[in-house]
């Protein structure tokens, strides 16, 4: 789906879309299926039906293949969490009762606004430092601090000034283009065989006050569609889909907000 710079237009197409959508079979039957058979079962109707969707919705949805890994990753993740504490059978619910729909949302703000009480927003921003791509991605609609950024760069060894001449999201780079995803859907859940520049994956921590009251955490499958994950869930499952989906890409997972007022007063020493 070509990306619209026109706010009208946008919102003209994305009524079209979501239309197309409401037309289609629910995604909840796809996850259905593969609960019951194993999530490498690919039917024709399930083939027919995620090649609909990523060919009518285009950029305003996952792909196939990033639903059905994510949908394994999902299960791998919840299966271990139900081994380690006994789970109610609301809590330990299978990906199929998962999936919530909800009005169109483009950023991590609208998303948060139409979730149910005691769920927060998974957050996706593409971050360049220089000529770095990044993707970074975490629990809330917090936004990215300096200290972030700084542990970011000594990580992968660039330079101080790249921080201070850092850019997000659309101003980076146009996220049709290189994640063929729309930017209110950009996600760590990119398409397997992606070839994206990235330089890494970082994980942020959140805040520790809202992780602890929040239940889950919700993933964005389309602009329409989100799945709820126990939010100890999503960095597992961030884990394994990325050495599933692109295993030489580096994944740096960044501390509590607890050390951030140390560790920047390190950098800056």
């Amino acid at each position: 789906m070509p990306y619209l710079s026109s706010p009208v237009q946008v919102k003209q197409n994305l009524h079209r879309l979501e239309e197309v959508l409401y037309d289609l079979p629910p995604l909840e039957g796809v996850f259905l299926h593969w609960h019951t058979y194993g999530v490498t079962s690919m039917t024709p109707g399930v083939i027919s039906l995620l090649s609909r969707r990523r060919h009518l919705l285009g950029a305003a949805t996952l792909s196939g293949a990033s639903l059905q890994l994510l949908a394994a990753c999902a299960t791998d993740a919840l299966r271990r969490l139900q081994r380690q504490k006994a789970r109610s059978s609301w809590e330990s619910r299978p990906l199929h009762a998962r999936v919530v729909r909800h009005d169109c949302s483009l950023s991590a703000v609208e998303t948060q606004a139409l979730l149910p009480s005691g769920v927060l927003v998974q957050k996706t921003v593409s971050v360049a430092l220089d000529d770095t791509l990044l993707l970074c991605t975490g629990i809330g609609t917090q936004t990215l601090k300096r200290w972030q950024l700084q542990a970011v760069a000594a990580a992968l060894a660039l330079s101080r000034r790249s921080v201070k001449a850092c850019h997000l999201n659309a101003e980076a780079c146009g996220s049709v283009e290189a994640f063929a995803m729309q930017p209110g859907m950009v996600s760590p859940f990119l398409h397997p065989s992606s070839r994206t520049g990235l330089a890494a994956l970082v994980l942020l921590p959140g805040p520790r006050r809202e992780e602890e009251q929040a239940q889950e955490v919700a993933v964005s499958l389309s602009l329409w569609e989100s799945l709820l994950l126990p939010t100890a869930c999503l960095r597992p499952v961030i884990r394994n889909y990325a050495a599933r989906a692109y295993p030489e890409l580096p994944v740096l997972a960044l501390g509590s907000e607890e050390i951030a007022d140390e560790y920047a007063a390190t950098l800056d020493a």
